[in-house]
């Protein structure tokens, strides 16, 4: 097996010497990287339109289950808006009159993987973010991936069914 690029040495030594396995280049997912972000969400049928947001810094469009959202980049160079360190994940639900902060409260308590804001119209917002510094397994961010799209269709679930009078 051949092995290049400093991080992959990087990964295999610091394997050795915590008994963690080393992670292959190709499964690794960064910040760092918004294209090879985007590319690993599409192979796993995820759709990731790469764009950049009004600061000059990378963004992805996407679908989280049945919403749209978008990943920001932060952490990235105030110059070149590369090497950002981590990522959130953010899409918002449209309601039709704005949400009681009773029902906030509930929904924040219950959904680990959620931190949930209202806008000035009273609608939630769900976010949640990884840090990614120079690289974490494709197998994790595709884990925090899924995690957060489960939480953000439970708490609109709930956001939704209070809506409706459920």
């Amino acid at each position: 097996m051949r092995i290049t690029g400093g991080l992959v040495m990087a990964a295999a030594v610091a394997g050795l010497l915590t008994g963690t396995p080393a992670v292959a280049a190709d499964d690794v997912v960064t910040a760092y990287n918004p294209g090879g972000m985007a590319k690993v969400m599409r192979d796993a049928g995820y759709t990731a339109d790469l764009d950049v947001d009004d600061y000059g810094d990378p963004v992805i469009k996407t679908s989280f289950g049945n919403y749209g959202g978008t990943i920001y980049f932060y952490g990235c160079d105030e110059t070149n808006h590369d090497r950002c360190d981590s990522v959130q994940f953010r899409a918002g639900l449209d309601r039709k009159t704005a949400m009681p902060l009773s029902l906030l409260n509930q929904v924040i308590k219950k959904y680990r993987y959620s931190a949930v804001w209202l806008d000035d119209e009273g609608d939630p917002w769900v976010n949640f973010d990884v840090f990614t510094n120079a690289g974490i397994s494709k197998d994790v961010f595709l884990t925090a991936l899924k995690a957060y799209t489960e939480n953000l269709e439970n708490v609109a679930d709930q956001v939704f069914a209070e809506e409706r009078g459920e």
